[in-house]
This record gives C-alpha cells, sequence and structure tokens, in this order.
C-alpha cells in the first residue's frame, strides 16, 4: 500500500519524449517558472498567474524537449516569446481565467520530442470518473540549490476528474466555476504542486489514442492548502473559441 500512495504522492519519473507538448517557462536569472504546453508550431498556453508582474515578453523563453531541467537534452528546442496574451478577465483575487496565449518568436520544429498537443472541440469535456494525467516538474517557483521542493526530472501523476459539484463541496470559501476543471483523489493524495502551475492536464483519447489538452495546473493543490481535497485547473475546453480567435488575430495582425 506505501509502494501506491507514494506513486500517487509525488508521480513518477516520466520517459522522454512522452509528453512532446511539455514545455517550461524560464525567465533570467531564476530559470524555470512555470510549466507550459504547446498547441501549435507557434503557440503555447500557460496560466495568467505566471506573469504576475512580469507582462513584458522579452523576459522569457520557452524551452521544449526536455525531461532533465539541470541537462540539456540532443532534443532541446529553445524559443524566445514573441508576445504574452493574458486572459482579459483573468481575476488574481479568485484565480478565475486563470489562462494565457503565449506566442513564439519562430516555430518549432516538430520532432518525437517536440509536438503540440489536440485542443478539446466545442463542448468536449472528460467524463468524471476517467482517469488523466498531469505532469511538471514539481515545483512552483525560483529553484535553485537551495530549493530541494522541486524535481529536475519531468514528474507524470494520473489524476481523475471530478464533477464542479462534487469539487465545490471541497471548498468552503471559494467558488468553484464554469471556467474550472477539478481532478485528484478524494483522499487528497495527489499532489499538484508535483504539476508545476501552466503544465498540461491531458486524457488519452478512448478510439485512436490521441492526447488532449482539457486542463492547466491553476491552484488548489494540496502541497499549499493543506486540505484534502482535489486539485483546480483552468478548464480549456471553456476557453478554446478564446485561443483559436486569439491565434487568428495575432497570426494576421488584426489586434
Amino acid at each position: 500500500a506505501v509502494r501506491l500512495y507514494k506513486r500517487i504522492l509525488g508521480g513518477r519519473v516520466s520517459r522522454p519524449g512522452r509528453w512532446p507538448w511539455q514545455c517550461s517557462l524560464q525567465s533570467d536569472p531564476s530559470g524555470h517558472i512555470c510549466g507550459c504546453v504547446l498547441i501549435g508550431k507557434k503557440w503555447a498556453l500557460t496560466v495568467a498567474h505566471c506573469f504576475e508582474g512580469r507582462e513584458s515578453a522579452d523576459l522569457w523563453k520557452v524551452v521544449l524537449g526536455i525531461n532533465n531541467l539541470d541537462h540539456p537534452s540532443p532534443y532541446l528546442q529553445t524559443r524566445g516569446v514573441e508576445s504574452i496574451i493574458v486572459h482579459p478577465r483573468y481575476n488574481r483575487a479568485v484565480v478565475d481565467y486563470d489562462i494565457s496565449v503565449v506566442e513564439l518568436d519562430r516555430e518549432v520544429e516538430v520532432t518525437g520530442y517536440v509536438r503540440p498537443v489536440c485542443l478539446p472541440g466545442n463542448g468536449q469535456l472528460p467524463q468524471p470518473d476517467t482517469y488523466c494525467y498531469i505532469t511538471g516538474w514539481g515545483h512552483m517557483g525560483n529553484r535553485s540549490k537551495y530549493d530541494t521542493s522541486g524535481s529536475p526530472y519531468l514528474q507524470e501523476g494520473e489524476v481523475r476528474i471530478i464533477s464542479l459539484s462534487q469539487c465545490q463541496s471541497y471548498f468552503d470559501m471559494k467558488t468553484i466555476t464554469s471556467r474550472m476543471l477539478c481532478a485528484g483523489y478524494e483522499a487528497g493524495t495527489v499532489d499538484s504542486c508535483m504539476g508545476d502551475s501552466g503544465g498540461p492536464l491531458v486524457c488519452e483519447e478512448p478510439h485512436g489514442g490521441s492526447w488532449t489538452l482539457y486542463g492547466l495546473t491553476s491552484w488548489g493543490s494540496v502541497c499549499f492548502s493543506k486540505v484534502l481535497g482535489p486539485g483546480v485547473y483552468s478548464n480549456v475546453t471553456h476557453f478554446t473559441p478564446w485561443i483559436h480567435r486569439q491565434i487568428y488575430l495575432h497570426t494576421f495582425h488584426l489586434h
């Protein structure tokens, strides 16, 4: 039983290339700050709260094709950031509309280790009790030699989708909105600081085995709240039309 608990709590190290859309959002001198997700050759998603106080694109870079943050791989690709589009309704007080679109300065080269994930179609949501995966480097904020909370290796962990009404029952002081998606284990053993802010929650489609991005790690992690209960993710399905619109506007420079 102990072994199972440990696997859930800390996740496990993933093998290189298993999650080729996972990226690391970095800013000097701190290095890795947040997770991000590649959704197109020139586009990534992360959460809005990663950019608080640092909304200037030239402070950031996106690192892809990496499994161990401390040892760049031969598959590594790095891109600068052309623009950061924080959702205009992002509300930091209640952490609602917690999503940003990141435009890279040039296209990535699609390889076995770097490729975009699928976005959900309109209204396409994972069913409660589906098992999905979160990935990330397992810490929030700056990683330094004095900070042992993070893992240099990309971690993966399995989580179970929970309905919004069930999710709301865990949070007294907090409104769970349709812009949110909940996942975890009732026992509170899932550790969502394992999945860095901005990192992906992906579910494998039942037919064909492709992976769809349904969530971005947002808040509610047991690591910080110390309450038993699920992690709360930004509900990518809710934002898909907005995401497509931002990409269209920025591609054709209509903004």
